[in-house]
C-alpha cells in the first residue's frame, strides 16, 4: 500500500477514534467537556475483567441513587469520608477492589469543584507516584492502581446531582489503624524515611501517615491519599507519627 494512502488511513481511524469519544461525552450531560481528555485517559479498560461486572451491576439498577439502592445492588459500605463526601464500599461479586463514590442524593461538593472531578484527580495522583515509585525503585512504598468507570445511560438518573462515574482501585490489603500506628512508630528505619522523603518532596501523596499512608499486610506502607495530585508539603507535620530517633534523622533530610 502507498505511504501517502497509509497515513490518510491511519489519520482517518484517529479522527474517528476521537469522534467516537466525543459523542460518548456528549452524550452524557453531567460530564464537562473540559475534562473529557483527562476521564478518558483513566476509564476502565474494555477488556478489564471486572468490567462485565459493573456493566451488569449498574445495567440492573441505579445504583448510586441512594445508600438504600447502593446496598441493594450488592454494596458493602466500609466508610462515609466526611471531608470528601466520598463513599467507599466494597462488592462480594468483585473481590480485589474498592470502590470510592459519590451518590446521586449527594448534593455537596468540596470546594465547588465537581465530584467527579476529584475522583478523576485521585487517578492522576496515584500514577505520578507509581511513576516515581518504578523510576527512583522505591521498595518500601506501593499505591494502588485507580480507574474510572462511567455509568450506563441507559437508567434514568436520579435527583439533582446525578454522578457520572465511580473510581475503582485495587485493595491494598490494608494492616488496622493500630497496626499502622506501631509500624510508622516503630518499624520505620533510616531507609523508610528517605524513600518517604523522595516522594513528599515532590508534592505527591500526604502527610498524614497514620491515615493516609497506611501498612499493608505486603509489608509496605501504601499512598491512599492521592485526593491532591500535587502540593506544597509541611515536612515537618509528620513528626507525631515519629519516634523520637526518627525524627531527628527526618529533620536531618529535610532540613
Amino acid at each position: 500500500m502507498p505511504k501517502k494512502v497509509l497515513i490518510l488511513f491511519f489519520l482517518g481511524l484517529q479522527i474517528f477514534c476521537v469522534a467516537n469519544l466525543l459523542c460518548a461525552f456528549q452524550a452524557n450531560p453531567y460530564v464537562h467537556e473540559e475534562y473529557w481528555s483527562s476521564i478518558n485517559h483513566y476509564l476502565l479498560p474494555q477488556d478489564h475483567p471486572i468490567k462485565p461486572l459493573l456493566d451488569a451491576i449498574f445495567s440492573a439498577s441505579r445504583a448510586t441513587a441512594t445508600e438504600s439502592t447502593l446496598l441493594e445492588a450488592g454494596f458493602e459500605i466500609i466508610a462515609h469520608m466526611p471531608r470528601s463526601f466520598v463513599i467507599v464500599a466494597r462488592h462480594p461479586a468483585i473481590p480485589g477492589y474498592v470502590f470510592k463514590l459519590y451518590l446521586d442524593e449527594e448534593l455537596r461538593c468540596k470546594d465547588n469543584i465537581p465530584n467527579y472531578v476529584w475522583l478523576t484527580r485521585r487517578c492522576v495522583g496515584a500514577e505520578r507516584i507509581r511513576n516515581l515509585i518504578k523510576d527512583k525503585k522505591l521498595r518500601y512504598f506501593e499505591v494502588p492502581d485507580k480507574w474510572l468507570y462511567l455509568f450506563p445511560l441507559e437508567l434514568e438518573p436520579y435527583g439533582s446531582n446525578p454522578q457520572p462515574l465511580l473510581l475503582i482501585a485495587t485493595d491494598m490489603e490494608l494492616q488496622s489503624d493500630a497496626v499502622t500506628q506501631y509500624a510508622w512508630r516503630s518499624m520505620i528505619k533510616k531507609k523508610h524515611l528517605r524513600e518517604l522523603y523522595a516522594v513528599l518532596k515532590r508534592g505527591y501523596g500526604s502527610t498524614g501517615l497514620d491515615g493516609n499512608v497506611p501498612f499493608t499486610k505486603h509489608q509496605k506502607f501504601a499512598f491512599t491519599d492521592t485526593e491532591h495530585p500535587i502540593r506544597v508539603h509541611n515536612l515537618r507535620r509528620i513528626k507525631p507519627h515519629l519516634s523520637k530517633e526518627m525524627w531527628e534523622y527526618w529533620k536531618e533530610l529535610i532540613d
